[in-house]
């Protein structure tokens, strides 16, 4: 298995958990010459040129403007053309969770984010097994991020784990769904 994941490991984000569990594993961010955004000229190209040395991509960086959507839709591209067995892994968000009536998507930053997640999820079930390519939508739900207050909300170590069972398991796992367990009681 060669893995790229989209993400700065240096921060506390699922990419520096995957640094953890996945020790080999290689990351696209700007810090390593990545601009997944695809707004600079050639960008998109020298992405879908390096994507093809790999058959696990972990697509889990939020990127404004459908940024994750573009990177599901380059990587399963690229690989089919290159006729590579792989398995794409999306993380998403419960966020996905908020319909047009819920208050916290009327918020512009919220709602656009809530919608392109919707997007990755949905785009990522139409692809699932085309092509030999495996595709799975992570929705995880209150990322510890290390910030105030998140400091019971899920372990990123968990989403880390996720990953490898999803990669690891023989079958096609097109969603799963995983988020801190806020009422356990020891």
């Amino acid at each position: 298995m060669k893995m790229l994941c989209s993400g700065n490991p240096a921060h506390i984000t699922v990419a520096s958990a995957v640094k953890k569990y996945f020790p080999s594993a290689e990351f696209a961010s700007r810090a390593t010459g990545y601009d997944l955004r695809f707004w600079d000229p050639g960008s998109e190209t020298y992405f879908r040129e390096q994507i093809i040395n790999y058959n696990v991509f972990v697509n889990s960086s939020f990127i404004c403007g459908g940024g994750q959507l573009s990177l599901l839709e380059a990587t399963h591209e690229a690989w089919t053309k290159a006729s590579i067995s792989g398995h794409i892994v999306n993380i998403g968000s419960t966020s996905e969770h908020l319909g047009v009536t819920d208050n916290r998507a009327k918020d512009n930053v919220y709602g656009k984010y809530s919608i392109q997640k919707r997007a990755l999820r949905d785009r990522s079930l139409q692809l699932n097994g085309l092509n030999n390519i495996k595709t799975t939508h992570i929705i995880a739900g209150g990322l510890n991020d290390g910030l105030s207050g998140h400091e019971n909300w899920l372990d990123l170590t968990q989403v880390a784990k996720t990953i490898a069972w999803v990669i690891e398991h023989p079958c096609l796992i097109p969603l799963i769904e995983i988020q801190a367990n806020l009422f356990k009681t020891e």
